[in-house]
């Protein structure tokens, strides 16, 4: 997954943006003793996705210092039919001093889990030099990479604003013609 979000905010003020999911989460159940004896659940919504909170507060100097909070979360596919969901989460907090228009590696996260299963005929899978003919052997890696980089930009007048709007324009463009080749899948959040 590659992400590069972007966000305009006022000096000293909070903005959030955030791209996922509303997942219902139940955070209790009770049952009513009635002659049905109905079950009654407390249910909980929890935004998952792509969260960024920043506030920015910038020193007449040209340094912005970052408040920022940054969350990637999903509920895994096998999680989703019940009422207690697994939510995978990634997240980032920090504050930081960073000159105007320089990019800063924020936090990086490299994480592989392999497993390996086989799968035999009990037995015949035992025979020296032909065991193998009656077994299968399968292994997989799971690999996931996340590397959040953040530049502030000061915007302090009209041209400043349409310079920003004009980089983010090309970075569409460019980001769409590179969407139709296979390029290997890295997470990087800017």
């Amino acid at each position: 997954m590659l992400s590069n979000p972007s966000l305009v905010v006022i000096n000293n003020q909070v903005a959030t943006l955030q791209v996922g999911d509303v997942v219902p989460v139940s955070t209790g159940s009770a049952t009513v003793l009635t002659t049905s004896n109905t079950v009654v659940n407390t249910i909980d919504y929890r935004n998952t996705g792509i969260i960024l909170k920043v506030s920015p507060r910038v020193s007449v100097n040209g340094t912005v210092r970052l408040d920022i909070e940054q969350e990637i979360s999903n509920v895994p596919q096998s999680s989703t039919v019940n009422l207690t969901p697994t939510v995978s989460e990634r997240r980032v907090k920090s504050q930081i001093s960073v000159a105007n228009g320089q990019t800063v590696l924020l936090a990086g996260l490299i994480s592989e889990q392999q497993s390996g299963a086989r799968n035999a005929l009990p037995v015949l899978d035992q025979i020296p030099g032909l065991g193998d003919a009656f077994g299968h052997q399968s292994n997989g890696t799971q690999r996931t990479e996340l590397i959040i980089f953040i530049r502030p930009q000061i915007i302090r007048n009209g041209s400043d604003a349409q310079t920003v709007a004009e980089e983010l324009r090309s970075k569409l463009r460019g980001s769409i013609a590179t969407t139709t080749t296979n390029a290997p899948i890295t997470t990087s959040y800017h």
